[in-house]
């Protein structure tokens, strides 16, 4: 099997190299030609829970010819999805097969919409950083579910649990619920990503105080809300006991979307409390915790010139 990575950032350069490690034809795709350039004359190096050393793969910019793969892994940031349907469109083989392990809602529809039915969709909680450009930080093994939009079990499922498992970055579990564990993933995104941004937290800061434990019941129950009306199931019972759980247990992170404001970023906002909220208002309903996260962010993204800095 040949395996394209779509979006070589942090996440996207911890599962190429640990699929080539594992012995996949894997080529990784990369918008940025200097990071490309930079990868391929010296590869990435590549730390943390599984190891250190230096990876050199198989990676091309988005204008190469770039031969067919049979399975594209899409973890480019919610807002490139439309963009990579182009990229998949030159690499994907025509029996081949799209995983996205992307945040947020959204993403399973647009590339539905240009590839109908060759679509897997799930969710991954192992975590990766970016240390500079050619540097990135495996900090921790996660568990990736994934499944069918109907949640058939067929043989491109199987052949593509096979790979995540023999990839060694974590247990895999093929659902047959992979709307639910995404939405599910949502809701943990929408009620800590935002919140700790704004606050300036890492994730266990989150809960420590009464203020927060409330603004995580309101971010969730708004979430709920629409997923009742969608009837979506989640894959927990106690969803804000959960969210509070992750909060704990990654205490010492500083989630994605801050990582994002610190370096300058644009954020994936749109795809998690954003469309939280335009789902809510499609549906006849109201998310205004959600809206408002929403838009402090965007704020915070569009206002990086004139935020004044605390005096030394």
């Amino acid at each position: 099997m040949r395996i394209g990575i779509i979006g070589s950032g942090s996440l996207g350069s911890v599962l190429g190299g640990l699929l080539i490690e594992a012995g996949f034809n894997t080529i990784m795709v990369e918008r940025d030609e200097d990071e490309v350039k930079l990868v391929t004359e010296n590869g990435f190096w590549l730390e943390g829970v599984s190891g250190e050393r230096t990876i050199r793969p198989n990676i091309v910019s988005l204008n190469s010819e770039i031969p067919s793969v049979d399975l594209a892994i899409v973890v480019v940031k919610s807002y490139d999805t439309r963009d990579a349907t182009q990229t998949l469109r030159n690499i994907l083989a025509p029996d081949g097969v799209v995983l996205t392990l992307q945040n947020g809602i959204g993403n399973y529809e647009i590339l539905e919409n240009a590839f109908p039915g060759k679509v897997l969709l799930g969710t991954t909680t192992m975590g990766a950083m970016t240390l500079a450009p050619g540097r990135f930080r495996h900090t921790g093994f996660g568990l990736t579910t994934f499944g069918e939009p109907d949640g058939q079990i067929r043989d491109r499922t199987l052949r593509v649990k096979d790979a995540l498992e023999r990839m060694n970055g974590g247990p895999v579990s093929l659902v047959v619920n992979a709307t639910g564990c995404v939405w599910s993933k949502l809701v943990v995104n929408a009620a800590i990503n935002a919140p700790a941004t704004l606050l300036r937290l890492r994730n266990g800061g989150l809960p420590l105080t009464e203020a927060g434990r409330d603004l995580i019941h309101s971010v969730v129950e708004e979430c709920l809300k629409v997923a009742r009306a969608r009837k979506i199931e989640l894959i927990f019972d106690d969803p804000e006991k959960h969210v509070i759980d992750v909060c704990n247990g990654t205490a010492s992170n500083i989630n994605s979307m801050f990582q994002d404001i610190l370096a300058g970023r644009k954020t994936e906002i749109d795809f998690i409390n954003g469309a939280l909220a335009r789902e809510a208002e499609s549906l006849g309903l109201t998310a205004p915790v959600n809206r408002t996260l929403a838009l402090m962010v965007k704020m915070l993204e569009g206002s990086r010139d004139i935020q004044v800095n605390p005096p030394n």
